[in-house]
């Protein structure tokens, strides 16, 4: 899920259309706020408190979130050459794999298991992974310029 923040509203990019990236950059800043409020809506999920319904097959497709498709279309199209470009997919790939399996763990009552996964395991790994090498990419792609 991708939020954009606007003067008067947050849109959801998991519900309606994601801008075109074909012809512009990523928003790192806003795909790594979207990857931070994964922990958020799992943490939620876990606690039985979450207003949403998350499934674990959607949460593991890393080609669906605005990220996901910038990956696999003109980010990779243009920066798949670049070993730090390889490695956000792959971080990426396995940070959705995490998030789907957190998931599944609640949904078969396992939740302290989930919690552990989420707080300290994989998912914790990668989420902390994706976030910072997004931001080294955003730097290494500034400099380039």
């Amino acid at each position: 899920m991708l939020w954009k923040k606007g003067r008067d509203k947050v849109e959801d990019y998991s519900v309606t259309e994601p801008p075109n990236l074909v012809d512009k950059e990523l928003d790192f800043l806003a795909a790594i706020e979207a990857h931070v409020r994964w922990k958020i809506r799992l943490e939620s999920y876990i606690a039985g408190t979450c207003d949403e319904e998350l499934e674990a097959e959607t949460a593991c497709k890393d080609d669906e979130c605005l990220l996901g498709k910038w990956i696999y279309g003109a980010g990779g199209e243009k920066y798949n050459e670049l070993d730090k470009f390889q490695y956000i997919k792959e971080t990426h790939t396995n940070f959705h794999r995490c998030a789907g399996d957190v998931i599944r763990m609640v949904d078969n009552g396992q939740t302290d298991e989930a919690r552990e996964l989420l707080l300290h395991g994989e998912y914790s790994t990668y989420s902390h992974r994706i976030k910072s090498e997004l931001a080294r990419l955003s730097l290494e792609l500034d400099y380039k310029k």
